[in-house]
C-alpha cells in the first residue's frame, strides 16, 4: 500500500487567519491492508450532534500534534492497542483536526482568530482507526488529546464504534474497509472535539 511518504518539521499559522497550527511530524509508515484504502480520497466531516452557544467569542486556537514524540501504543480510554499506520498518521491527520476545529467552532459561536489574545491550546496525542475481528468486523476510531485553557489542563479520550448511536454508520452497513476506516476516524475526532466544547468556559 501506498503511504504518505512526507517528513516534516513546521511551526506556522495558518495565512487565511483561523488556526494556529503548531506540529511536529514524523514520516508515515506504509499502509497495511486492514485499512484497505489509497491516501487522497474525500473525508466527510460531520457537523456536531450536541447544540453549543459559545457566544461568539474570538479565540485563537493553537494546535499542538504530539503524537511522534510521544509514540503511543494504547489510548486510555479503550482496551484496542493502535497500529498508527491509517492514513491519519502524519501531516494528513492533524490537518483533518485542524479541518474539524474550523468546521466544529464556528457554528457554536467561536470566532477563530489568530490575532486573538485569549488562547486555547490543543495538543494531538493520538489518532488512529482500527478494524477488529474476522467475519464480523468492529470499526472503533481512536482519539485523544488534551487541552490547556486559562491555565487549565483537561485530557480528553474516545473510542467510538460503529455500535455506538452517534457513529454515522451501524454496524450492519455495507460498506468498504476505507469507508468504515474513514467514517468511523471522523466521528472519533468530532467526538472528543465536542467534548472540548462542552468543557469551554468564558467569562
Amino acid at each position: 500500500m501506498l503511504g504518505l511518504f512526507l517528513l516534516l518539521s513546521v511551526t506556522a499559522a495558518e495565512a487565511q487567519g483561523t488556526i494556529a497550527i503548531i506540529v511536529t511530524f514524523a514520516a508515515v509508515p506504509g499502509m497495511g491492508s486492514e485499512h484497505g484504502f489509497l491516501p487522497g480520497k474525500k473525508f466527510k466531516f460531520y457537523p456536531a450532534t450536541g447544540k453549543y452557544d459559545l457566544g461568539g467569542k474570538r479565540l485563537r486556537v493553537e494546535l499542538h500534534d504530539e503524537r511522534d514524540s510521544l509514540k503511543l501504543k494504547q489510548v486510555e480510554c479503550s482496551p484496542v492497542g493502535m497500529t498508527n499506520t491509517s492514513e491519519f498518521e502524519g501531516p494528513y491527520g492533524a490537518y483533518v483536526v485542524e479541518n474539524y476545529i474550523d468546521t466544529l467552532f464556528g457554528p457554536a459561536g467561536v470566532v477563530l482568530d489568530t490575532t486573538a489574545t485569549d488562547v486555547l491550546k490543543v495538543d494531538l496525542e493520538a489518532l488512529d482507526a482500527r478494524l477488529i475481528g474476522v467475519g464480523s468486523i468492529r470499526a472503533h476510531g481512536l482519539c485523544m488529546v488534551s487541552t490547556e485553557w486559562k491555565g487549565i489542563i483537561h485530557h480528553y479520550c474516545v473510542d467510538i464504534t460503529d455500535k455506538d448511536p452517534h457513529s454515522p454508520i451501524s454496524s450492519h452497513a455495507f460498506v468498504t474497509r476505507k469507508t468504515a476506516t474513514r467514517v468511523i476516524a471522523s466521528a472519533a475526532i468530532r467526538e472528543v472535539l465536542e467534548k472540548v466544547m462542552t468543557d469551554l468556559k468564558f467569562d
